[in-house]
């Protein structure tokens, strides 16, 4: 989403208290989005005086805090990984056995059970992260832009144009629904399984509608992917 400054806003209810992120944005609507960290965003149309902001946002504080929570309350993120032979990674929610080997010309292949990396040099931690990377960058080219033409029909009868995709790496979110009406994914989805990554396309769709997390984006959300809040919950157990 485009953004014409960032500022910061304290956010109190109760005994609680927040400091989020104030981003303005020429759309009309307030929204706010928690990253699966638990950062807060406020996304707050420009010009807007900041007494009516906090307003807004207060409105909203139950849900925030009933987020929070539940973010505190996941289970323990995965350890970091190392790239080393023997490791265990994830592409499109299945695991694989990374088995580093040394050849001359680098080289990713998947066989079996096993993601096999080719390097000059097979102990070169950042090198053979590099090469799996790029593995990863470019399987994601190809099935994100599979799964948002498999999932865009339900939102394209509402009235909207297919939109343009962007991938990326993302450090705090699984994907955004931009101010100029394009997706953008993080790269690093390609290690869930497709019906998570589906999850996430419908999310983003959904906010060419609605641009907050509020009962309208909620219905839209349920009537095109019942299941939604069983998927989010399984990504965020399967990649934390």
């Amino acid at each position: 989403m485009s953004v014409a400054a960032h500022e910061q806003i304290d956010i109190n209810w109760g005994e609680r208290h927040i400091v989020a992120e104030l981003r303005r944005t020429p759309r009309r609507v307030l929204r706010v989005d928690i990253t699966p960290s638990g950062d807060v965003v406020v996304f707050a149309p420009t010009g807007e005086n900041i007494e009516t902001v906090h307003s807004r946002v207060k409105r909203k504080c139950p849900w925030i805090f009933r987020e929070l929570d539940r973010i505190e309350n996941r289970p323990v993120v995965t350890p970091p990984r190392h790239f080393i032979s023997g490791e265990t990674h994830l592409l499109l929610g299945k695991p694989y056995r990374l088995s580093l080997e040394q050849a001359e010309t680098p080289d990713v292949r998947l066989e079996g059970t096993r993601l096999r990396i080719f390097a000059p040099n097979e102990d070169d931690g950042a090198e053979c992260r590099r090469l799996l990377m790029d593995f990863y960058s470019l399987t994601a080219k190809s099935v994100f832009r599979e799964r948002l033409e498999a999932m865009a029909p339900p939102f394209i009868r509402k009235g909207m144009q297919l939109p343009g995709l962007i991938i990326r790496s993302m450090s705090k979110r699984w994907g955004s629904f931009t101010a100029t009406g394009r997706i953008s994914l993080n790269v690093d989805l390609v290690r869930a399984s497709p019906m998570l990554i589906d999850y996430v396309i419908c999310h983003e769709l959904a906010h060419g509608f609605h641009p907050d997390h509020g009962k309208g984006w909620r219905d839209l959300l349920y009537t095109v992917m019942p299941d939604w809040e069983s998927r989010k919950a399984s990504l965020e157990a399967l990649l934390r």
